[in-house]
């Protein structure tokens, strides 16, 4: 990784949820550590760029600190930028090389190293790894991510064909645009009938179209490139003292989703964790890994306790078809999921998705999900119980609860995320950092569940005005007079109108319903 080309070629980072000090907290405490909360914590993140993933973390926890280095100056610059534009004043961004990083004694809760190892030499790695263990405190995580075989050793031969092909162009535009011509060439000209190959071709012409000239170039064109087997990463960590704990997400780690067979197989070829990780990225023909690592003297437990998720917080994108879900027991309802279709006849189950549902966008702690729960299912309860019996119901409530988690159908955290308002205050309020980004961030606005969402120019000017000061007629006013100042363009019939109270007259349902949206998209912090 040389500072040349991400100089030259800025990367276009992004916020990543899945880096979240949250997300590993709750990987950390589901296997019994006790990890520090992200709203008093130290995060170190190695490979930074502007700030993109981390300014957005600041923003929301300012009791703790925030320290990013990265190799480009031009993206540590614009980052600093941010950082001022924006007042925020508990993170610090240093050009840096990981070789040459000197940490002065300084430890952190959570470490960062996010599209970083895969792209550097190997002494490169050794270090990330070093850093890790040198700097973690004793319940830190650490979150690498890193391209995975086997699934990048087919992408590495596409990587190997874009090389060939655009060593003879100069410059890096013209040698990223000449690596999609000639994935397109191919993909047009291979056969795809019963050719696994022109299909997979096919494939990856769809996934590049999607993203931008600095992915394909920093992802396929640069020098380094080296995907890992999970096995060989594992043992790097190993030798630097590290363990696995596991990925963000619990349900990409449990052989409980594959079909029984599948899993039967696995436990009798599997002699231990990582063998069994292992096999299942076979089976998955991964790509990408996510890896938590921790210090190796730190005792996990393996088998989690349902027990625990009595102190967490729950949520779910799981929506139901029905509008109103019928949550007795054996009438069948249907849930939509990220990827596809989730059925259940069990009243629990139902019960359990339904309150989830309803109160999106925020998570519910789990005596807010077990009251909301019994009164689906049996209605509103008065008096005194015994504390056996709700004793009972909790342990059968967590148990599902377990079986939803490790199935992706829910989410849980160990700590909560930060408070979100689902109605607009009087004079609504956006963080520093969004309206910042509004303004001078083309690419997204990050919401305070860590998300990047793109807005229309339209929709960036209404942000920008939403300090606190303004009420939705003011903000009606103020997108006026950015109109009528030429800031943003508003025309009739084709006729572009300067009037600001003819302006404010045409544009107030378009303004009203713009920022109605906000909350939905957890924009918004309570007032």
């Amino acid at each position: 990784m040389s500072s040349t080309s991400y100089d030259q070629t800025a990367y276009t980072s992004s916020s990543f949820p899945q880096t979240h000090p949250i997300k590993l907290a709750t990987m950390a405490r589901l296997f019994g550590m006790t990890p520090v909360d992200p709203a008093k914590c130290s995060v170190l993140e190695l490979g930074s760029a502007d700030g993109a993933n981390l300014l957005p973390l600041a923003q929301i926890y300012p009791n703790s600190t925030f320290v990013g280095i990265d190799l480009s100056a031009n993206q540590v610059a614009e980052g600093r930028k941010i950082i001022e534009g924006s007042g925020l004043t508990n993170v610090t961004l240093d050009k840096q090389d990981i070789m040459d990083f000197d940490l002065g004694g300084r430890r952190f809760d959570y470490i960062i190293v996010h599209g970083v190892f895969s792209w550097v030499p190997t002494a490169v790695q050794e270090r990330i790894l070093s850093l890790c263990k040198e700097a973690l405190t004793p319940d830190g995580v650490a979150y690498i991510s890193y391209n995975a075989l086997p699934g990048w050793r087919m992408r590495g031969m596409i990587r190997d064909m874009m090389l060939y092909h655009t060593k003879q162009f100069p410059d890096e535009a013209t040698r990223t645009s000449q690596a999609r011509a000639l994935v397109k060439f191919l993909s047009d000209h291979v056969p795809t009938e019963d050719n696994p190959y022109g299909q997979f071709l096919r494939s990856e012409l769809a996934m590049l179209e999607g993203v931008t000239d600095s992915y394909i170039f920093h992802e396929y064109l640069e020098e380094n490139n080296a995907p890992l087997y999970f096995r060989e990463f594992n043992a790097a960590a190993v030798r630097h003292g590290l363990q696995y704990l596991g990925e963000p997400e619990l349900h990409s780690i449990l052989p409980a989703n594959f079909d029984p067979k599948s899993q039967e197989t696995l436990y009798k070829i599997s002699g231990n964790m990582i063998a069994m990780e292992q096999y299942m990225d076979f089976l998955r023909n991964r790509t990408f890994r996510m890896t938590l690592l921790v210090h190796s003297d730190k005792v996990l437990n393996r088998n989690i306790n349902p027990i625990v998720l009595r102190t967490m917080w729950f949520g779910t994108r799981a929506r139901p078809v029905n509008e109103r879900v019928n949550v007795r027991a054996g009438v069948i309802e249907h849930f939509h999921v990220s990827k596809g279709m989730v059925n259940s006849d069990s009243a629990l189950v139902k019960a359990v998705l339904v309150s989830l549902h309803s109160a999106n966008p925020h998570y519910l702690h789990f005596t807010e999900l077990f009251a909301a729960v019994r009164n689906l299912l049996y209605g509103p309860i008065s008096g005194i119980e015994e504390s056996s019996k709700v004793l009972e119901e909790e342990v059968v409530i967590c148990d599902q609860l377990l079986i939803l988690l490790s199935r992706g159908v829910i989410e849980c955290l160990t700590f909560p995320h930060v408070p979100i308002s689902s109605t607009l205050p009087e004079k609504p309020r956006l963080t520093a950092l969004a309206r910042y980004q509004a303004l001078n961030y083309p690419r997204h606005v990050t919401n305070l569940r860590h998300q990047s969402i793109k807005f229309d120019s339209f929709a960036r000017h209404a942000m920008s005005l939403m300090d606190g000061t303004r009420n939705t007629k003011d903000i009606v006013r103020g997108m006026a007079e950015k109109s009528s100042n030429g800031a943003i363009s508003v025309t009739n019939h084709g006729k572009r109108i300067t009037d600001v109270d003819e302006i404010e007259a045409l544009i107030a349902p378009r303004v009203i319903a713009c920022i109605e949206q906000f909350p939905k998209v957890a924009m918004v912090p309570p007032a």
